[in-house]
């Protein structure tokens, strides 16, 4: 098996997600054989045989094997295996719960098509892929509890232009300020987020509830 190729284990009670996601990830990686489950008892049965190197799992499955025992188990049975929680649920205890059990990542299912394919990138890549909360308590990092990010006006109006994927220069031109200050304003908010980084930008943007402005 090269490099490329990849055994997906899509977990999950619905056989619509299933097939779509299915879909979706044999678009966009190289996948050399996929299986199915639509419950817990069924998934860890098939990792004991198929040597998944992305697993996605669901929390809530019927069966009496909830998503977050099922990780437990998976995790023991393929301990090299990239295992990410595909959930409708944005719960920050379940996230927490899952990060503590060895997933590689939570991605909620409202996600859209290039943001799923973006974080499954950086999970195969080997980072961690959770809301920004769960990862700062573990690193001992401070975390944001107000419920409002803590920049200023202008600082959030770039940050969401940014966010939304607008260059500099696009920015510059839509609020009316110099592309020099809107680096200003992109350095500021870095450093008051702790993080330049664009993916962690659209993480604390969702979190912030900030995609419906």
């Amino acid at each position: 098996m090269g490099d490329e190729d990849m055994n997906l284990m899509i977990v999950d009670d619905h056989e619509i997600v299933r097939d779509g996601l299915s879909l979706l990830l044999e678009q966009s990686f190289c996948i050399d054989s996929i299986l199915y489950a639509s419950e817990g008892y069924e998934a860890i049965k098939l990792a004991e045989t198929f040597s998944a190197d992305l697993v996605l799992l669901d929390v809530s499955m019927p069966g009496g094997l909830d998503g977050i025992s099922t990780l437990e188990k998976m995790r023991q049975l393929l301990p090299n295996a990239k295992i990410a929680i595909f959930s409708m649920h944005d719960d920050i205890g379940c996230q927490r719960q899952a990060y503590e059990k060895g997933a590689d990542g939570y991605l909620v299912k409202q996600l859209k098509r290039e943001e799923l394919i973006h974080s499954l990138d950086q999970i195969l890549a080997g980072r961690k892929v959770f809301s920004s909360t769960v990862l700062d308590e573990d690193t001992g990092a401070g975390t944001f509890i107000d419920l409002d990010l803590p920049i200023s006006k202008r600082e959030k109006e770039v940050f969401i232009l940014t966010v939304m994927g607008y260059s500099q220069k696009d920015i510059a031109e839509k609020l009316d300020i110099s592309v020099k200050t809107v680096e200003n304003h992109r350095q500021n908010i870095g450093e008051k987020l702790g993080t330049h980084k664009r993916y962690d930008w659209v993480d604390t943007a969702r979190k912030y509830q900030l995609f419906s402005v």
